[in-house]
Order: structure tokens, then sequence, then C-alpha cells
């Protein structure tokens, strides 16, 4: 008889957690290879499931009802983000108490989302069960998005204060968890330095995908002068890296290429760019599409954002999925085993851009070979199958 497992998730308001989102539903889906689990969601209940997984698998759905004066009353650093969500272990209190005492759980998954009160919930009705975190997005820290490195964010006295929250909630999760999942080596080091008491609770799962979502686009299929643009617009740095590129490097590539097309994979476009691109035929904006993959396979690079402070490492590896180059800021590439000229260009700085497009717009054979390499890469590392026997091993 399989153990019985409780799943904590939630469905996050904010458009930039896509991708922890998806991630949360990756990992439910290999741990019900292991247990029947109860899932207990908030927001939403429709993680992507295997009908012969969903055998094993029974939804609590919990609807948001809440009232805009309820995140009032916490305390205020646990307002810097999510605080949509700030109430939300009140919400979720009776059902977990129910569970909890209905089954003796021996292993409870939190999602990255519910990282506050639940886990303290938890442990006092399972003192004994082993806690599995995934610190998706804590591990990146709530103070301030990664591009902002300047001196005035430095000595901003506010930061400094939520830089110093963050450290004592990131040493109050390694002491309650009995598992922690870090996204990176990087950010597993960045907890191991916190405790060394509680470092061997530390373990990375990288980010991953499913191969056979692709296996539809693997017939080979002739490149164009085209490149993809993924930016998030919900945030201030993804808009000023956008109008950027827009207003200073787009035309440098396009004076060399004039045939080129840019393709903005973006729910929404900002008015700031929209303005910059409206009289541009060769800017085509896709507006929401289940899948950008037909966009990208064709494409001779994609360009994720540049100094834009999140995560975005699965548009990468959809690319390497697809065997197209990629044109990344090293700050975007600090979680993920890659190289430049070996399987990704990086390029910082409006001058090093341009001269990667054009490398891999004029010189397809260079762009294949990069490609070639990072779809290595991808299979080695980030592929679901090698991922899975990792987790499925840890707990």
């Amino acid at each position: 008889m399989r153990e019985r497992m409780l799943f904590l998730s939630a469905q996050n308001q904010t458009a930039e957690d896509l991708e922890g989102e998806m991630r949360t539903g990756s990992i439910l889906e290999i741990l019900l290879g292991k247990f029947d689990i109860d899932l207990l969601t908030y927001g939403s209940a429709n993680q992507t499931v295997s009908i012969k997984e969903r055998t094993a698998l029974t939804v609590h759905n919990i609807n948001e009802d809440y009232t805009t004066w309820r995140p009032m009353l916490r305390p205020l650093h646990k307002l810097r983000n999510f605080s949509n969500l700030s109430h939300i272990d009140k919400d979720m209190k009776n059902t977990i108490l129910e569970l909890c005492r209905s089954n003796n759980y021996k292993h409870v998954f939190i999602s990255h989302v519910l990282l506050g009160k639940c886990i303290d919930m938890v442990r006092n009705l399972l003192p004994e069960a082993s806690v599995i975190t995934d610190t998706y997005s804590f591990a990146n820290g709530s103070g301030g998005s990664a591009g902002e490195t300047g001196k005035l964010s430095r000595n901003n006295p506010y930061n400094k204060l939520n830089a110093a929250w963050d450290r004592r909630n990131k040493r109050r999760l390694m002491n309650k968890t009995g598992l922690l999942l870090a996204t990176s080596e990087w950010d597993a080091l960045a907890f191991k330095s916190l405790s060394f008491a509680d470092a061997r609770k530390v373990h990375v799962v990288p980010h991953f995908i499913k191969m056979n979502e692709y296996e539809t686009f693997a017939e080979p299929v002739t490149k164009e002068n085209l490149i993809v643009l993924h930016w998030n617009m919900n945030m201030r740095l993804g808009i000023d890296a956008a109008r950027v590129f827009f207003k200073k490097t787009y035309p440098m590539i396009k004076e060399q290429v004039p045939d080129i097309k840019s393709y903005i994979i973006s729910s929404e476009v900002h008015p700031e760019v929209m303005t910059l691109i409206k009289e541009d035929e060769s800017v085509i904006v896709t507006g929401p599409v289940n899948s950008s993959a037909e966009y990208i396979r064709r494409s001779k690079a994609v360009l994720v954002p540049i100094l834009e402070g999140c995560e975005v490492s699965r548009n990468i590896l959809e690319s390497w999925a697809l065997k197209t180059p990629v044109v990344t800021s090293s700050i975007m590439c600090e979680k993920l085993n890659c190289e430049h000229n070996r399987n990704i260009l990086l390029a910082n700085t409006s001058v090093e851009i341009v001269g990667s497009v054009l490398n891999l717009l004029k010189n397809p054979e260079l762009g294949a070979i990069i490609a070639d390499r990072a779809h290595e890469t991808l299979l080695k590392n980030y592929e679901m199958n090698h991922v899975k026997s990792k987790i499925l091993s840890l707990v």
C-alpha cells in the first residue's frame, strides 16, 4: 500500500510566477509516481496531471475569500511580496486541520508561495512528519530584484531591512523543514551559509521541462531571419529593458539585416514599448499564446530578458529543447549550466547584444553548433526524467 502525502499549493496572482506554478505542477506529477497525494490548493486546481496519475490524486480546492483589510493585519515585512496571499493560512486552516487529523502524514510538501504560517501549522499538527519545501522564489530574496545592484539600492535602509528579514526567514525555514529544494547550486550555497547545522537538508533540484511536450516539433525546420523576444512587462525592469532594446539596439540589428522579423512573446505590451514599435511592421506581438514553440523553432535566436530580475530559466530551457540558440545576460544564467560561446551567447550591453544576434543571423552554422550543445546540456541536466530520479531518491 502506497504512503499518503499532503501537498499544499496555491495559484499566485502575479503573472511573473507562471514559471513557479509550472515547476510546482511538475514536482506534483513526479511525486505521484511514489505517493497517493491529497492536494490542498488555493485559488485553482488546474494542475496538469496525466489521467493515469490522477487516480492517485485527491484534490481539495479552497476558493479565494478575503477582504481588503485582512492583509493589513500582517507585519509590514510580509507585505513585500504576495500581499494578496498573506491571509491564505487563515482561509486554509480548517481544511489543513481536518486533513492532518484524519491522516497521519509522514511527508508534507509545501510550495514556494506558502512558506509562511502554513509550515508552522503543519509542524504543530504533525511534529513527526518530514516537511519538504521548494524555495523557487524565496531563494531569490524579496527585498528587490536581481537587477537592482546600484549604489542607491545597496544603501537604501529599507532594502537593508528587507535583506535582514530574508536572512532571518531563511534560517527559520531551514530549521523547520526536513528537505529544502533549491533551484541552483548558487541558491543552495546561500542557504547553507546561514546555518551549518541545517545545511545537510538543502539539495538542488534545478528548473526542468518535459521533453515529450516538444516531440511534435522534432521535425527539422528551416531557420528564418527571425528572433523571438521574451519579456515580462509586468515589471519595471522588463519594461525598461524592452524600451532600451527597441529604441537603441534593434535599429542597429535591423540596419545589418533589413529583412529581420521580431516576435514579442508576451500577453501584453506596455504602452511605452508599444509607442516605439507600432510603426514597425517587422515587430509582431503574438499576444497570449498556448505555446511559443512554433515561433522559437523557426527563429535563429531567442533573446531572453536582459537585466530583468525575474525567473526566466524555463524560456531558456524551451529554446534549448527546440534547438534554437539563446542570447541572454550573464545574470540570467547564474542558475544554469551554461558557457558563453559553447551552449549560449552572453551579452550584457547593447553593443554585445547586437554583436551576438548578428552573429547568429549571419552564421547559421554557429547557431546550429550552439543549439546542439545546448540540447545535450538540457538532456543531461534539466529533463524531467533526470530530475525525477533525484527527487524520488530524496523523499
